[in-house]
């Protein structure tokens, strides 16, 4: 036992009795420490997963909402395009019938202002006729009354022609 007294001064009873103090505080580390240790940063470790799963689920379900918001926002503004389309249609409609309305009932109009002006015409021309008879009646009666050579028949030809024509 020289030998060993001489390696570091230590006995191999010392070398033993360190090695059980060794295995014996090894066995405590690992039973108070380790175990504890270990099932706090398994259990962090699960509830990091669980709040990246939770994320991930979050971030699934609110792209699922973002995707179903545009589809709806989609299916709106179609819905208004189709309602535009809809209601310009109906205007164009009212527009047209209203042009027609109005054109039909302009040449309503025109058709009966026609009628008249025929009518005041026709009663015009009537009283021409009757006021030319007068004055030809009349004239005819200064005709037999004075002697009237073919220059002055010539001029009463010549003014009935203008009366009936103007």
């Amino acid at each position: 036992m020289i030998i060993s007294d001489a390696l570091l001064g230590l006995s191999l009873t010392k070398v033993l009795l360190h090695i059980l103090n060794f295995a014996i505080l090894f066995t405590c580390l690992w039973l108070i420490l380790y175990k504890p240790v270990k099932k706090a940063v398994q259990e962090r470790q699960d509830r990091i997963a669980k709040e990246k799963q939770e994320a991930e689920e979050n971030l699934r379900a609110s792209e699922e909402a973002r995707t179903e918001s545009e589809r709806r926002l989609d299916a709106i503004d179609e819905e208004i395009a189709e309602k535009r389309r809809t209601s310009d249609a109906a205007a164009a409609a009212a527009y047209d019938e209203t042009i027609g309305k109005a054109e039909a009932r302009a040449a309503t109009i025109i058709q009966e202002a026609e009628a008249r002006a025929k009518e005041q015409t026709e009663r015009a021309i009537e009283g021409a006729k009757d006021e030319i008879k007068d004055v030809a009646v009349s004239l005819a009666e200064n005709i037999i009354g004075a002697h009237i050579d073919e220059v002055d028949d010539d001029m009463i030809e010549s003014a009935i022609k203008d009366w009936k024509n103007g």
